[in-house]
């Protein structure tokens, strides 16, 4: 059994860790101008989500990173909406760091 103090330091350690990813998703929109970066927050307060996304296009990679805070107990939030720029894209990786 951990003490008081070790208690808190373990407490504090957890605290201070980035909290596990959420469900992201990068897509491509039903019409194709558009890349669509959505996420989720289960947790009971908010979190700052930061979405990273790369996609396959014909002249190369198109990255594209956003950030924004999602409110609690969300469900499929929009980060962001960007326009594709008239390109053909296909998914390739994507990262989510919330804090």
């Amino acid at each position: 059994m951990l003490n008081v103090g070790s208690r808190l330091l373990l407490l504090g350690a957890l605290l201070a860790t980035p909290l596990p990813a959420r469900a992201y998703s990068c897509a491509v929109s039903p019409a194709k101008d558009s890349i669509i970066i959505k996420t989720d927050n289960p947790s009971n307060s908010p979190v700052t989500c930061k979405v990273d996304c790369t996609f396959k296009a014909a002249d190369g990679p198109v990255k594209l990173s956003c950030a924004q805070e999602i409110p609690a107990g969300a469900k499929g939030w929009y980060v962001c909406l960007r326009p594709t720029g008239g390109k053909a894209l296909e998914f390739v990786e994507g990262q989510e760091n919330c804090k």
